[in-house]
């Protein structure tokens, strides 16, 4: 991709009509050369030049070198700056590049960095910064869709929003009394089937998720604790398990092969006190044959 563009730049160099002290020329060199720092100043005055400012081809030589100062940025943050002049370039070029010269160059370079957003907003839940994670989706989304305002991310929002929901999940698997973390998750894997209504893991994370919170809650019984208390945190638990059925047996009809749909259903409506679906259920997974589990 660099090659072809430094091949369509080319032309400026051979140019009658530009003078050598032309910003644009020299920031060409320079980028040729790898001198990033020096191309990047002279690229800037360059698209500032009323000779400049509505050439696509200034516009496009400013996107590659901020998308090169990107890819070799010390610091997360010089880079999110980099990647941001360098998109918003790009898209400029694309505008004025009515005879779409340069679109393909441009298109492409612009497409990398948008999915450089999405990965890095994917690491980002890897190391547990949901914050920096959502910013960089929000990046990604919102270049996505100024080139194409009707581009389908539906299935990129679904993705995000279960890996968002397991890092919820996950710290309030540490602690169960940070309530906080549990509504997010809640709220991330409901986005989910907001999107996707037969999207089988935020069925079953969602299950998970208040079954585990109703097994807190009776293990959090203490026996100092008075009757009419202990009755409340039982009723409290029974509203957790039966949230969680639905959700269990909707994951359920979906795979009915699933170990862990078969155990969780046993543990649900075990709590539950329906002790006839519960050893069903039981059945069911011992009936399974050995690896069977899709």
């Amino acid at each position: 991709m660099k090659r072809r563009l430094l091949i369509a730049l080319l032309t400026l160099l051979a140019g009658p009509l530009v003078r050598a002290q032309d910003p644009l020329v020299e920031a060409l060199r320079r980028y040729q050369a790898g001198e990033l720092g020096q191309a990047r100043a002279l690229i800037d005055e360059a698209v500032t030049m009323p000779a400049h400012k509505e050439n696509p081809e200034a516009w496009l030589l400013r996107g590659f070198v901020y998308k090169d100062l990107f890819k070799v940025a010390a610091t997360a943050a010089e880079g999110d700056r980099s990647r941001d002049e360098a998109l918003g370039s790009l898209f400029t070029c694309l505008r004025l590049d009515k005879d779409s010269t340069y679109a393909e160059n441009a298109t492409q370079a612009y497409d990398y960095l948008a999915r450089s957003c999405f990965n890095e907003a994917a690491k980002a839940l890897n190391d547990g910064d949901e914050v920096r994670a959502t910013a960089l989706f929000a990046k990604y989304k919102a270049a996505v869709l100024l080139r194409d305002p009707d581009a389908d991310l539906r299935i990129r929002e679904a993705e995000f929003s279960n890996a968002l929901g397991t890092v919820y999940t996950k710290r309030f698997n540490q602690d169960r009394t940070q309530l906080q973390w549990f509504e997010e998750a809640v709220d991330a894997y409901k986005a989910v089937l907001a999107i996707d209504a037969e999207n089988y893991g935020a069925h079953y994370n969602l299950a998970t998720l208040y079954y585990n919170l109703g097994v807190h809650r009776i293990r959090a019984i203490k026996a100092d604790d008075d009757i009419p208390s202990i009755q409340q945190i039982q009723e409290a638990a029974r509203e957790y398990f039966n949230l969680a059925l639905p959700y269990m047996l909707k994951a359920h009809d979906m795979n009915p092969t699933r170990r862990e749909t078969l155990l969780g259903l046993e543990g649900i409506y075990y709590s539950l006190q329906d002790e006839g679906n519960s050893e069903k259920f039981r059945q069911l997974f011992e009936l399974l044959p050995p690896g069977e589990d899709r």
